[in-house]
């Protein structure tokens, strides 16, 4: 059977114009057009929407989505298994915590007390997880940067993210947060104050508040980190401004100096709001 493009957009919830972008840009292409240019799509156009829907509610990118999709070794099945396993969990995940509310509502109103950890259970995040299931993702490449413990938890005092990814951007300070650093996996290359050091997992690092710094990974590879930052501050909200942001430096514009001066300014002003001073450009010596 065959359906129209304002039948599928009817049946999905994705809009007629958004079908036709897909279209456009090959992330979804009817199964034939009809006489009049129509487009018409059949059970294997719906099977692939089902999976970019599924796809963009884990938190991946259109680009990303289309190179998952389009891979020899794509299995639909298998697929549809690692998704619900995705939702098993987030489901889990929201039922603990629903449970903890009911709990507190009813300590609150005089009912069953309740032990002082009680009050915090519930918040255990699993690996791949991010703190308020947002999967922040940061630059054309999409590396995930997941909050493990919130500002919200900590009432200021720290907030914990574990990052993937090539670096940690140009040359920076914090105005009033230290930073500590814990490589899980790869090797970094760190520049602080004047000092150079590689680490690999296992290793960490502690960087005063008012220091300048700087890391990053050899050209195409990628690094796990354990990030801590006391107080909070505004991470939190600078990595949700850097993953929205379309006008940053990408890897190969920072790696061949041919960055803009509005990019520039755009690195500049996200990190001037969010407590952060840039101290200069990502300097050129230092990966071995």
């Amino acid at each position: 059977m065959a359906y129209t493009v304002k039948q599928v957009a009817a049946m999905s919830g994705v809009s007629v114009r958004t079908l036709h972008f897909y279209d456009e840009t090959a992330l979804l292409k009817p199964a034939y057009h009809g006489a009049s240019g129509y487009r018409f799509y059949q059970e294997p156009q719906l099977l692939r929407l089902q999976q970019i829907l599924f796809y963009r509610e884990l938190g991946f990118e259109l680009k990303q989505i289309k190179e998952v999709l389009d891979r020899e070794d794509f299995e639909k099945v298998a697929a549809l298994e690692s998704h619900r396993k995705v939702l098993r969990q987030n489901l889990e995940r929201t039922q603990r915590l629903i449970e903890t509310i009911d709990t507190t509502i009813q300590h609150l109103k005089g009912g069953a007390k309740m032990q002082a950890e009680a009050l915090f259970g519930g918040f255990s995040v699993a690996a791949g997880e991010d703190r308020f299931s947002e999967h922040i993702r940061l630059g054309e490449l999409g590396e995930p940067v997941d909050c493990k413990v919130s500002a919200r938890d900590t009432n200021g005092a720290l907030c914990i993210f574990e990052f993937t990814g090539a670096g940690g951007g140009p040359p920076h300070l914090h105005h009033e947060q230290d930073e500590w650093i814990y490589v899980l996996e790869g090797a970094c290359y760190f520049q602080v104050g004047a000092e150079r050091l590689r680490l690999t997992a296992g290793e960490s690092i502690f960087i005063p508040r008012k220091t300048g710094h700087a890391w990053g990974c050899k050209r195409g590879a990628r690094c796990k980190i354990i990030n801590v930052y006391q107080p909070a501050g505004s991470m939190e909200e600078f990595f949700r401004a850097v993953s929205n942001s379309r006008n940053l430096p990408t890897e190969e514009d920072v790696l061949n100096n041919t960055y803009t001066e509005a990019q520039v300014e755009e690195v500049f002003r996200l990190c001037e709001a969010h407590g952060m001073s840039v101290t200069g450009p990502p300097p050129s010596d230092l990966i071995e």
